[in-house]
């Protein structure tokens, strides 16, 4: 799905009090309301280029495994080839600093992590939320934060609570933390006496979202800027549930034994982070309270 216009609502959501983020998803590239914002070009740092492993550095080229059906943080151009996004946008500016060149390689979000663990790529990156269970499969480097959001058709029809879902049917993407949440929900009604979510999975959000449109689903939940996104993609067509929750960040993940390559793409996300890059894309996409301080490399995280 390819975006529309960013999202120059995001800040003054959150400036006006109506959203929150802990630190923990407008711009205008004179393309017109159907262009991304245009990424900053990046100088490459030597110093911090040689903290990359030998082998990649000599490369030159990393390949990236990302889910691109996930706007505004990962998605296909219109040709249908091109990913963009903000995650794109961030991981490339953090890489360029290395030295080093992308290429993102289209792929279902649940065989990212596999793809990585068996070296069919150099990284991964496509709004990992970071997770213990997934830091014991692969190293995760903090770059962005977001929460999850629920939504539903414009007045929301069927009284869909977050807290009370029993009986209703939900969309979530498949392998996502959205996916384990909504199950945990499912299996609290079943053990209270109360009937099962009904669950329906799909490869990827917009088909989930979609789902929820034509009433086929009373509910969806995604992260925070892909639920904005959705609001403004569909109109009027729906609405927030309640207030976002759990917010964590987002992680690129690396081989688990490259921690070498791990602690570089650190050290470049900090350097974007200091000389202003890492701000400038953020504002252009409007998603400035998602900004995180600093990046870490496996950092402690609440389950």
């Amino acid at each position: 799905m390819p975006l529309r216009k960013p999202l120059p609502y995001f800040t003054a959501l959150a400036a006006a009090g109506l959203l929150t983020l802990s630190a923990c998803g407008d711009g205008d590239d004179g393309g017109g309301d159907d262009a991304a914002p245009e990424a900053p070009e990046v100088s490459a740092d030597e110093e911090l280029a040689a903290l990359v492993p030998d082998q990649i550095r000599e490369s030159g080229v990393v390949s990236i495994g990302v889910e691109a059906e996930y706007p505004p943080g990962e998605y296909l151009d219109d040709d249908g080839e091109t990913v963009l996004g903000f995650n794109v946008d961030l991981v490339t500016a953090a890489l360029n600093k290395l030295d080093l060149e992308t290429e993102w390689v289209p792929a279902n979000f649940d065989s990212i992590i596999i793809g990585v663990d068996t070296g069919n790529y150099t990284l991964g990156a496509s709004s990992f939320s970071i997770t213990q269970e997934r830091m014991e499969a692969v190293n995760m480097v903090s770059y962005f934060s977001s929460g999850t959001q629920w939504f539903a058709k414009t007045g929301n029809p069927e009284g869909v609570d977050p807290d009370d879902a029993c009986g209703m049917r939900i969309a979530v993407q498949t392998g996502t933390t959205h996916d384990t949440d909504i199950e945990a929900r499912s299996q609290a009604c079943v053990e209270a006496g109360e009937e099962a979510i009904t669950i329906e999975k799909f490869q990827n959000q917009p088909l989930a979202t979609s789902s929820v449109v034509s009433g086929v689903n009373d509910a969806s939940l995604a992260d925070l800027p892909t639920s904005l996104f959705a609001l403004q993609e569909t109109g009027e067509q729906l609405e927030f549930i309640g207030d976002q929750y759990d917010a964590a960040p987002y992680g690129v993940l690396t081989h688990k034994d490259d921690t070498e390559m791990a602690e570089a793409l650190s050290a470049a996300f900090n350097a974007i982070i200091e000389d202003g890059t890492y701000d400038t894309i953020l504002q252009e996409w409007g998603i400035e309270v998602g900004a995180l301080e600093a990046s870490e490399v496996n950092p402690s995280v609440d389950e």
